[in-house]
């Protein structure tokens, strides 16, 4: 069966989970029948719901409704960049590359003091 509708989906995470639909409604204080047609696609459910529903089984809403065929869009905990990563990982003019390098050269303090100084003149 491919996982092409929601409830394709809904299902094909449902049973990864060995859930009856009876079992997956209590979950939702649903109703097993609002399962049903979930899975046959007759209906669909409210946002709140779709949310709860994606955060319950750990994929996006956006797999949710086959608008990607990734579960996840973005780590759950995404692992902070250094600065050398962060720089190859965009394409930068030279004069950005090279603000940036000094950037991460600088000692906390003297960072601090680039930082007060660009939020200075923000405002």
């Amino acid at each position: 069966m491919e996982n092409n509708t929601f409830g394709s989906r809904l299902k094909a995470l449902r049973l990864s989970k060995n859930l009856t639909q009876e079992k997956f409604a209590n979950i939702f204080y649903l109703n097993k029948s609002s399962i049903s047609k979930y899975e046959k696609d007759k209906n669909l459910p409210e946002n709140q719901l779709l949310i709860k529903i994606a955060d319950f089984f750990d994929v996006s809403v956006d797999y949710l409704l086959c608008r990607t065929s990734q579960q996840k869009l973005l780590p759950s905990n995404p692992k902070p960049m250094s600065g050398e990563e962060f720089l190859s990982s965009y394409v930068f003019s030279e004069e950005e590359t090279e603000a940036f390098a000094a950037y991460f050269s600088f000692p906390d303090d003297l960072k601090k003091e680039v930082l007060d100084y660009i939020r200075f003149k923000q405002q």
